[in-house]
């Protein structure tokens, strides 16, 4: 994911790693964490690599419950941080700067990408992250990631998806006003950001940017799974209930590795 990615990246995942959880961690990734964990605990997982980890979250989540963890990300900064939380903590977890396109680790018995990770390649990336992740997984191994059902993104879910949130992280005020829209023909969830940060005693900084997400339907990601070498077990929302192809706004996939 390099300067050249075609559809931008959020201002979190570099320029503004330190207010990374404050914006992306909430009380809800909790629960989608043990969702996870609960479909990892089903194939019997026990070595796990996250290739879009982030500061962490997933990692130290199931390295807390036993499974033997690694986490790769293409930002040092968000690393960085995971590995300030690791150290706080007393954990020797390794966390390693890596493509998901390219990154070569080891044979896991899952491979995870979560929070619609995968969204942040173009289609043609996406394949290539396949592959890859395929070269990283057991024979039997599964893959599970998650992405927005592009079936279920009405105008009133766009509305939806509208956000005016302030946070404060080591006494910096953050407000941050984000607005959607989506093109259902290509797929492209295009968000525009706006931050106002506020430093006492500093005139406020302003801070703008735009990125895509591309976004799938269950069919898109069925096709392009099985042409990589996949089978899919299962498909759920990120509540865990089953898949519903004109009602769940997530697609939460379990695939397996084909020998």
């Amino acid at each position: 994911m390099n300067d050249k990615h075609k559809l931008g990246l959020p201002l979190e995942y570099q320029q503004m790693a330190e207010y990374f959880d404050a914006h992306n961690v909430s009380k809800e990734t909790e629960a989608k964490n043990a969702i996870i964990e609960n479909l990892l605990k089903a194939q019997q997982v026990k070595m796990v690599l996250d290739m879009t980890c982030g500061t962490g979250s997933q990692v130290f989540y199931l390295a807390k419950r036993g499974y033997e963890v690694i986490g790769s990300d293409f930002s040092p900064a968000l690393l960085e941080m995971a590995r300030k939380k690791a150290e706080k903590l007393g954990k020797n977890i390794t966390f390693i700067n890596g493509d998901i396109r390219e990154l070569r680790v080891g044979k896991f018995d899952a491979v995870i990408t979560i929070f619609n990770a995968i969204g942040h390649l173009t289609k043609a990336d996406f394949e290539k992250a396949l592959q890859n992740i395929h070269a990283n997984l057991k024979d039997g191994g599964v893959y599970i990631f998650d992405i927005f059902n592009l079936q279920t993104i009405t105008d009133d879910i766009m509305d939806n998806f509208a956000m005016d949130v302030e946070s404060a992280v080591n006494g910096v005020k953050i407000h941050n006003i984000q607005h959607s829209e989506i093109n259902r023909k290509n797929g492209l969830l295009t968000s525009h950001d706006h931050y106002t940060i506020l430093k006492d005693g500093v005139e406020p900084e302003i801070r703008t940017n735009t990125f895509n997400l591309q976004v799938y339907t269950a069919q898109e990601l069925q096709a392009m799974l099985a042409k990589n070498g996949f089978e899919i077990l299962h498909q759920y929302d990120m509540e865990g209930n089953d898949f519903i192809a004109d009602k769940s706004l997530n697609i939460l996939t379990v695939a397996r590795k084909k020998a």
